[in-house]
């Protein structure tokens, strides 16, 4: 096991698409269609990989991203007065029409169910202004505000809310590695979701696993006569290392009981599992990489695996789990280095 690292990896799936003007050494997208994700989620989690359509070679990971609300204040010809938001049922005082980000981002604090610190407002004198609700508003979708314009001057003049970003719906990625010159992503450009995980790079120790058929042996006037296959039984798995170290690659904290858990620092993670109704389960992928240049890498997927027995020992840095997948063997594939 002395070039094995076991990836343990949940069932993130999913596109979007870009929804932005990106140039080499980019590092934060915005995005948006987002589809395809386990129960309708909309929300991209920290450590999810991705690949964009024109640089498939690239895996992303993402390192944070942004699915507050935001909505804009237009004023339109207006030459004076003032105007008022009311979010949530509660008005602000009076705005002066030509206002910046900061004095309505002011307003809005002095509002009751408004704290300073959720909501950050940006914005020229008399707009337009963009709200960005954060706090304990953060990655929430809430109420789209109330602009009274009746107080302004001016020809006909109005004041308008729009929802720019609706809440709990990731607008923003930011990611590594940087874009690189040659493969900048193009606005529409598709991307494709892929699993959150954790890399356990092993120093001693071994994986096993124990395929299980069944057959059904019948007789003729009790002779033995004929073999059927019976039913399909799942594959036992048996993990038991020691570790070097454990990465995610993106910077959060997570154990391998919390990835087996779906808990802690993973309890955003989706199992790997495509009926919502079964129990939690991770694939384990097992990667064998040759110390010899020539050599093919060898990977070998458990898929739905789910533990039976988990025991972690600190003082040895070792893990000890046992288990079965909802399959009858594992998938292995070789792929040049």
């Amino acid at each position: 096991m002395k070039y094995t690292v076991v990836l343990f990896k949940d069932g993130t799936t999913g596109t979007a698409a870009v929804n932005d003007t990106l140039s080499a050494d980019d590092t934060v997208m915005m995005i948006d269609t987002i589809a395809g994700m386990v129960d309708s989620a909309t929300v991209v989690q920290v450590g999810t990989r991705f690949t964009v359509v024109g640089d498939a070679a690239t895996t992303f990971k993402v390192t944070d991203s942004n699915s507050n609300e935001r909505q804009t204040v237009t004023l339109t010809n207006a030459t004076g007065g003032t105007f008022t938001l009311t979010f949530d049922g509660q008005p602000t005082g009076n705005i002066a029409y030509d206002a910046d980000g900061a004095a309505v981002q002011s307003a809005m604090e002095g509002l009751s169910n408004v704290d300073v610190g959720d909501v950050a407002v940006t914005g020229v004198s008399g707009g337009p202004h963009t709200v960005e609700f954060k706090g304990q508003y953060l990655g929430i979708d809430v109420g789209t505000m109330v602009a009274d314009g009746a107080l302004l001057t001016g020809t006909t003049p109005t004041a308008d809310v729009a929802v720019l970003n609706p809440g709990a719906t990731t607008w923003q990625l930011t990611f590594t590695p940087a874009i690189q010159t040659g493969s900048v992503p193009v606005d529409d450009a598709v991307i494709t979701f892929s699993s959150q995980m954790i890399e356990i790079k092993i120093g001693d120790g071994n994986i096993t696993y124990t395929e299980n058929t069944n057959y059904d042996y019948e007789l003729d006037r009790g002779v033995l006569d004929t073999v059927r296959e019976g039913d399909q039984a799942p594959i036992d798995v048996n993990v038991d290392f020691v570790y070097e170290y454990i990465t995610t690659g993106t910077g959060e904290e997570i154990t391998p009981m919390d990835a087996l858990k779906g808990k802690g620092g993973a309890a955003g993670w989706v199992s790997s599992s495509s009926d919502p109704c079964e129990p939690y389960s991770i694939d384990i992928e097992v990667v064998y990489t040759p110390p010899c240049g020539g050599s093919e890498k060898e990977i070998t997927l458990f898929p739905e695996f789910r533990p039976d027995t988990k025991e972690v020992d600190f003082g040895e840095a070792s893990v000890s789990i046992t288990g079965r997948c909802n399959v009858v063997e594992p998938v292995v594939t070789r792929v040049a280095q």
